[in-house]
């Protein structure tokens, strides 16, 4: 059974592999086949195989039983009412989405309703054959079509209600209209939620995707994992794209270790699920902004989880599916042959963005490497990366090594970001979240999303300390990228953490974050940029250190002292009584 999930290797009387409870670069767990035991030497973790498959499936103990027992083909009779009722709803919600996912895509096919969806894939360059790999659908432009057809196939209004497929405020209106359909199977094939991309033009959503349900989590499931997971076992590798096209194209120039997050950031569990079967991560996310800031997370992810990472980029195109569509199939896979390190990619990235020939620049290079040299488990590897870093920027190795332990080791800044990181820094009550800023504007965000256009021209989520501030920028970002800031309940399913998802919902519930919601925006930021100059403060007073201990050039001195001031005076005005 765990061979299902695991890549494992026998040794002796065990199995091995990698724990999927820990991230860990070596095999540390081991499984006894004949008594059915597993214990993991890393973490710890030990147990049956009920506790494996409780642990992998999210199921409760009588779930795993049943879930074994159907696997074997062994009929089960006990069962309490709701353990029957929750179990009935699983089957019927998939079964719901089997059957859903061969309509929309018999409608694609074969009628003459999908006959734009049919034009619309041709001019990008598209086969049936992946049409057919990827189950590719078309939900109809008829609002009516979906509840008549399955109410029709006797399904209840209790589970269409479930089903993530009808507006939360009108039982019967689909969420997916006049677009092309997506399947989302998980890594055993089974489908367990649909994305749509709008085909008509009008809508202010290009893409959406159902929300949250009993079989869908969208940061644990990896699109195209599924039609990849051979090739991936084989080449112990994936590439790591954007979106659903990008996935499509990669398979179709044949390169069939195309995954993609669902949504903009790379997840901890994605990477988890990936880390059963691949050691190496490819990264190819599109060229713009949102596409930079989902690379260097994504590395940072792959790096504090033992992947080797590295990243492709293209050029002439921002996708891989514009390259398809412009160039062919052939282009596109030899376009993806040539890659560099993860940690080559992130310090030629930075000092694109930043000169290196002046001290601000290298310090601000340096500031963007960082959180990924934090990330890196060998103190040997740190030394490499800090070595070249040293060659890049034309610093003395031993500087540059000094000022990252200094930065590391600063216990005010550490204690006040570990505090806001593990939840100690606010009471999860509504007085309490006014002890965070940062948390404090994200949930205002939250119940004013449509101030978010402009205030994330002047607040990136870099500057945030709160990890759960973060989560929400995050949500409110995808949120403004699909188009979905209208509903409260999907922005609420696109949430992952449930205590937060709980503290979100019960700010909707007041008037707190409603009411002069521009002020307390106002407040909250002047707080965070507050910090923000204070941490620029701190580096270019690190920079006239060096360069009075380096005899740097009287002019640049100049210009960093002249800085300082400047930052002293804006720091000042802004602790003035009016900006507290």
């Amino acid at each position: 059974m765990a061979s299902k999930y695991l890549t494992l290797s026998r040794k002796g009387d065990r199995f091995w592999g990698l724990c999927p409870f820990h991230d860990e670069k070596t095999p540390s767990f081991s499984v006894l086949p004949d008594k059915g035991f597993f214990h993991c030497f890393g973490c710890g973790k030990s147990g049956s195989l009920f506790d494996f498959v409780m642990e992998m499936e999210h199921l409760t103990f009588p779930e795993a039983i049943r879930h074994l027992a159907e696997q074997a083909g062994i009929a089960l009779e006990e069962e309490t009412e709701e353990d029957r009722q929750k179990r009935t709803e699983l089957e019927t919600l998939r079964d719901l989405y089997e059957k859903l996912a061969a309509s929309f895509n018999y409608i694609l096919v074969n009628t003459n309703a999908a006959t734009e969806a049919q034009h619309y894939l041709k001019d990008r360059g598209f086969t049936t054959e992946s049409v057919e790999k990827f189950l590719l659908g078309f939900a109809p432009d008829d609002p009516g079509w979906l509840y008549a057809f399955l109410r029709s196939k006797q399904y209840s209004d209790t589970i269409l209600a479930k089903s993530g497929l009808f507006s939360k405020n009108n039982k019967d209106y689909p969420i997916f209209r006049n677009r092309l359909i997506f399947p989302i199977r998980d890594w055993q094939g089974r489908v367990v939620a649909f994305g749509g991309r709008d085909l008509s033009g009008n809508s202010q959503a290009k893409y959406i995707n159902t929300p949250e349900t009993m079989l869908y989590r969208k940061r644990e499931i990896v699109y195209g994992l599924f039609e990849s997971l051979s090739t991936v076992k084989t080449e112990n590798s994936c590439i790591l794209c954007e979106g659903y096209f990008d996935v499509i194209a990669m398979h179709q120039a044949g390169l069939c270790t195309a995954v993609a997050p669902l949504g903009t950031a790379f997840t901890h569990d994605q990477g988890k699920l990936i880390r059963r079967y691949a050691e190496k991560v490819f990264t190819m996310f599109d060229s713009d902004d949102a596409g930079r800031n989902a690379t260097k997370k994504a590395l940072i992810v792959c790096e504090s989880m033992g992947f080797e990472s590295r990243v492709i980029t293209l050029e002439g195109a921002k996708d891989p599916a514009e390259l398809l569509q412009e160039k062919g199939p052939e282009v596109l896979a030899k376009a993806c042959l040539n890659s560099k390190s993860g940690f080559d990619h992130l310090v030629h990235s930075a000092i694109s963005l930043y000169d290196g020939k002046k001290a601000t620049g290298k310090l601000q290079i340096f500031t963007e490497v960082k959180p990924y040299l934090d990330a890196v488990e060998s103190e040997i590897v740190r030394q490499s990366y800090l070595r070249d870093l040293a060659s890049y920027l034309q610093l003395d190795e031993s500087t540059l090594l000094r000022d990252y332990m200094n930065r590391t080791t600063d216990k005010s800044i550490g204690k006040r970001e570990e505090q806001f990181r593990s939840g100690k820094g606010f009471d999860p009550s509504l007085g309490g979240w006014k002890r965070s800023s940062d948390l404090y504007a994200m949930l205002t965000l939250m119940n004013n999303r449509f101030l978010f256009p402009t205030i994330r021209n002047r607040l990136r989520v870099d500057d945030l300390i709160d990890e759960q501030a973060v989560e929400l920028y995050t949500v409110l970002e995808d949120a403004s990228r699909e188009g979905v800031g209208a509903s409260d309940e999907l922005v609420l399913n696109m949430i992952g953490n449930e205590d937060l998802r709980r503290i979100v919902s019960m700010s909707f519930q007041t008037e707190e974050f409603t009411a002069q919601a521009e002020p307390i925006l106002e407040e909250s930021i002047k707080r965070i940029m507050l910090r923000r100059l204070e941490k620029v403060r701190k580096n270019v007073e690190n920079l006239i250190r060096l360069a009075e201990k380096d005899g740097s050039v009287s002019v640049e001195l100049s210009h960093l002292l002249l800085e300082k001031k400047s930052l002293d005076e804006k720091i000042a005005g802004m602790r003035k009584p009016e900006h507290v």
